[in-house]
Parts: C-alpha cells; sequence; structure tokens
C-alpha cells in the first residue's frame, strides 16, 4: 500500500505542479536582479508602466527585451527592432529542440504551452530534472515556467514604477547581471552533464566563434551561428562516441 501511495503521488498532477514551482525557487533572485533593470530601462526610454508590463507579459526574454529598448531608443526602423528581437530569440529554437526528447509522452498543446513559456533558466533546470529521470512531466513544466514568468512580469513592473528613484551607478551593475546569470547557467549544466569534456568542447567552440565573427556579423547572428555550430559538432562527436562504445 506504501508504494502505491508513493507512486500516486508522484503521477498527481497538484505535487508535480508543486515541485515545479519549488525547483524554480533558486532562479527567482536572478529572474528579479534582470527584471527589475529591465523594467528600470523601459520607463526610462520613455515607455509607461502598463506597456512595459505589456511587453514583459509578451516578450518574456531579458536579452530581446534589453535589445527592444536600446533599438527603440536609438529610433531604429519598426522592421529592424522585429527582425533583430527574432533573431536573438532563435535560440529557443534550439533549446526546444532539445527538451523535445522529454516531452514525447505529451500532448501537442502541452508542448506549445511548454515551449512558449521556455527560458534560458526554466531550460538549464528542466534539463538536470529530465538527465536525472528520463522525463519531464507537463504539470512540472507549467509549475516551474509559470512561477518564473509570474516573477518575470512582477519584477519588470517594480522595476518600472522604481526606475526614477534608482541612481544611476545602480543601473549601470543591473545591467551586468543578465551576463551574470548566463554565466551560473552555463556552470549549472556544466556540472549536472555526465559529458563534461563534450560540454566544454561545445563552450570552447561556442566561444572562438564568437571571437573571430565579432566584427563582421551582427551579434544577433554570431550568437545563432556559434550555438548552431558547436551543437551540431557535439552531437556529431557524442554519436561517434556512441558508436565506438557499441
Amino acid at each position: 500500500m506504501l508504494m502505491k501511495s508513493d507512486a500516486m503521488r508522484k503521477d498527481d498532477p497538484t505535487a508535480l505542479f508543486r515541485g515545479g514551482v519549488a525547483a524554480c525557487l533558486p532562479t527567482i533572485p536572478g529572474y528579479w536582479s534582470i527584471g527589475f533593470a529591465a523594467g528600470a530601462i523601459g520607463t526610462l526610454s520613455g515607455f509607461t508602466v502598463w506597456q512595459t508590463a505589456f511587453l514583459a507579459t509578451a516578450l518574456y526574454t531579458g536579452s530581446a527585451q534589453f535589445l527592444f529598448y536600446s533599438l527603440w531608443a536609438a529610433g531604429a526602423e519598426m522592421a529592424s527592432v522585429v527582425l533583430s528581437v527574432f533573431l536573438v530569440n532563435l535560440r529557443y529554437l534550439l533549446m526546444s529542440s532539445a527538451m523535445s526528447v522529454f516531452f514525447r509522452e505529451q500532448t501537442t498543446l502541452q508542448k506549445i504551452v511548454s515551449g512558449l513559456l521556455l527560458t534560458d533558466e526554466t531550460f538549464g533546470v528542466a534539463v538536470q530534472r529530465g538527465g536525472h529521470q528520463g522525463t519531464v512531466p507537463f504539470a512540472w513544466m507549467f509549475g516551474l515556467n509559470l512561477a518564473a514568468w509570474l516573477n518575470w512580469i512582477l519584477a519588470c513592473v517594480v522595476g518600472g514604477c522604481l526606475a526614477s528613484a534608482l541612481p544611476p551607478a545602480l543601473m549601470e551593475g543591473l545591467s551586468f547581471s543578465l551576463v551574470s546569470m548566463f554565466i551560473g547557467l552555463v556552470l549549472m549544466i556544466w556540472f549536472a552533464s555526465r559529458q563534461k569534456k563534450l560540454e566544454t568542447f561545445s563552450v570552447a567552440i561556442a566561444v572562438l566563434v564568437t571571437l573571430f565573427a565579432a566584427g563582421h556579423m551582427e551579434l544577433s547572428v554570431i550568437v545563432i551561428v556559434a550555438a548552431s555550430l558547436s551543437a551540431t559538432l557535439a552531437t556529431v562527436l557524442l554519436r561517434a562516441t556512441q558508436k565506438g562504445a557499441k
């Protein structure tokens, strides 16, 4: 009876949802630091708090929001803004593809919902669970994504409301929080990986491509090219290693 009870709790959607929310808790300070800065920059760029909140709700990506505000403040054409945001967000296509192996038991609607709310942070957390348990239940993923999404919106709203009271020095410090979050995500995934040499090789390739391509391409294009090339080479090496082991 005890074993059946434990199994039922593991399959209980409510328990899985709460587990996803709990798994999001360590990333919330990062969401708040970046979201607070994004909201403040949005207000300082001439947007109202309501407009900043709407953008945080609909766009829901820190790097794209920072890019949007900077391009808008510089007077860029709308087509350029849309294209730049699109290119920056293409990385989520790679992340969703990587997560698809854990979503095989989900319905099409569940996959769409999980993909729409996927971020760099929730991707890192979900990959760790998927790597250890082989699957990511929808209820758990929805709890993780929903907690992150709501905290991001709230952080942007608070940052937008308090923007006028922030000293310039603090704003400059907060702008680096986005970079710090990405570094933390890379390290978190690396320590949880069972293929640390392959992960290190992939990161090194991405860094080298970025360094050599800098000044020759748009930054958003460099990000996509570096990520795609490093992921492709890592996949080829992984398959070659698995075939060799057989």
